[in-house]
């Protein structure tokens, strides 16, 4: 969930006013145009009524202040107005103001970027999934203020609902419509998608999208080695997800595990700790039998961090977790069950650039084999017997 301070955003909100008075009114870019003020064509808004994938849509209906009658919309740059609107959902994000509806339509797989622009406020945008609902608590997919945020990897047929608010003590409130010139509770909202492809799909140029967690674009191997690589595709990557874990057979005493930090990963999984946006390795650790065990789990080297999960793979399994910026990274934990998951965040050096966010898509590095592996340690013990 993206969120900024409140205070710095209307601190900054005066210098930005005469550009958020063009996202909304309508204005030429006139950084594309040589300042020309003629209108401009809300379908080509300086490229925001475009996905990053070519779509383009005509503009929509105005937000209504009704959920249930909010116009469906897609990729491009749509409107809307908070006068004389009551907070029918318990205000964007549930909290407080009057609010305004989008039903936002999801046609396949896709990333998903949402950002508000208010005339003489900044908007607060939030997302449920299809239902209208106050219960945000619980059901909340996005809440931001100020800045955009990506919704990662929608299914194809989502249908979302986008609220968008303000503050009930906002000052913008108390002032009454203008007789001329733009509303200031008037507001625009940016959505763009980027497709996210399947493994064994093209996957360049770059434009065409990302792939999705547990695939990297690599190129396509061959038959004829004198050829060379084949196109690039979506791969799926061996250790990069649970799915795709790697198995190790632990047994009592100390197993020393050695992971090429050059072979391609992505980062599929947020832990509690540190390793945001970071390469990982998915071990499945395989335990001798199905009771408690005591695990340290350790590596001296620089900028790796760990995290472990048990007996499934969901966040909420986590046992423990290291940061990889206080080395040398020791973890101790105490598991139940036969499975134990080991993420292994590789170092900072080996990250490359990953357009696609935290779910995956990255190229990967350079080959195999040209960095000194990284050694972890992982020691497995009966735990001491508790009080009789």
């Amino acid at each position: 969930m993206a969120a900024v301070d409140r205070e710095a955003q209307r601190a900054g909100h005066g210098t930005g006013l005469a550009l958020l008075l063009c996202l909304v009114a309508g204005c030429r870019d006139a950084a594309s145009d040589g300042g020309d003020d003629g209108p401009m064509s809300l379908s080509t808004t300086s490229g925001a009524g475009e996905a990053s994938t070519g779509d383009v849509y005509e503009p929509s209906e105005d937000a209504t202040d009704q959920c249930d009658l909010a116009p469906v919309v897609g990729a491009g740059r749509h409107h809307g107005t908070l006068r004389g609107n009551a907070p029918e959902l318990g205000g964007a994000c549930g909290l407080g103001g009057p609010d305004a509806f989008f039903r936002l339509a999801v046609p396949r797989r896709s990333d998903v970027w949402l950002q508000g622009y208010g005339v003489g406020f900044v908007p607060r945008v939030g997302v449920l999934p299809y239902t209208c609902t106050t219960d945000w608590t619980h059901r909340t997919l996005a809440c931001t203020e100020g800045v955009g945020t990506w919704l990662l990897d929608v299914a194809a047929g989502s249908s979302l609902v986008v609220s968008v608010g303000v503050d009930e003590d906002d000052p913008v409130l108390d002032g009454a419509p203008p007789s001329d010139g733009a509303d200031p509770l008037k507001f625009a909202l940016d959505v763009r998608l980027r497709n996210v492809l399947e493994p064994g799909d093209a996957c360049e140029p770059a434009g065409i999208g990302r792939c999705g967690s547990g695939s990297a674009c690599l190129p396509a191997p061959t038959d004829d080695p004198e050829a060379g690589p084949g196109p690039s595709v979506c791969t799926t990557l061996l250790g990069d997800t649970c799915q795709t874990a790697v198995p190790v057979a632990l047994d009592t005493g100390v197993t020393v595990l050695e992971i090429d930090p050059a072979t391609p990963q992505t980062d599929a999984h947020v832990h509690s700790c540190g390793g945001a946006r970071s390469r990982e390795r998915v071990l499945r650790l395989e335990l001798p039998h199905a009771g408690a065990h005591a695990l340290e789990i350790r590596t001296d080297h620089a900028e790796v961090g760990l995290a472990l999960r048990a007996p499934g793979c969901l966040p909420e399994d986590e046992r423990n977790c290291v940061d990889r910026d206080t080395p040398p990274a020791v973890l101790v934990a105490q598991v139940s069950g036969s499975v134990a998951w080991l993420f292994v965040e590789l170092p900072a050096e080996a990250d490359e650039p990953d357009a696609g966010g935290s779910s995956g898509g990255s190229s990967g590095g350079d080959d195999p084999g040209e960095e000194a592996p990284i050694v972890v340690e992982v020691e497995r013990s009966e735990p001491p017997a508790g009080p009789p």
